[in-house]
């Protein structure tokens, strides 16, 4: 199915997902980021904060039990 510009462009709009700068006679369509950047932040930055953390505690985890093995050596 293919699907025209005109409606792509269409729907990026009613998603607020464009934005338009008037030149004249003509536009020029940006994406807009902003939409985009808050699912983001609702959606996956938690995410990203509690992988943050278990790295942490992996990183002083695998320093512990080196630090007991030159202990013991």
């Amino acid at each position: 199915m293919e699907t025209s510009l005109h409606v792509v462009m269409r729907h990026l709009g009613v998603l607020d997902l464009m934005l338009v700068e008037p030149r004249g006679r003509k536009r020029v369509d940006h994406l807009n980021p902003v939409p985009i950047q808050q699912i983001h932040q609702r959606q996956v930055a938690h995410h990203e904060r509690n992988w943050a953390a278990a790295l942490v505690g992996l990183k002083l985890t695998v320093e512990s039990v080196g630090q007991e093995d030159e202990d013991v050596g």
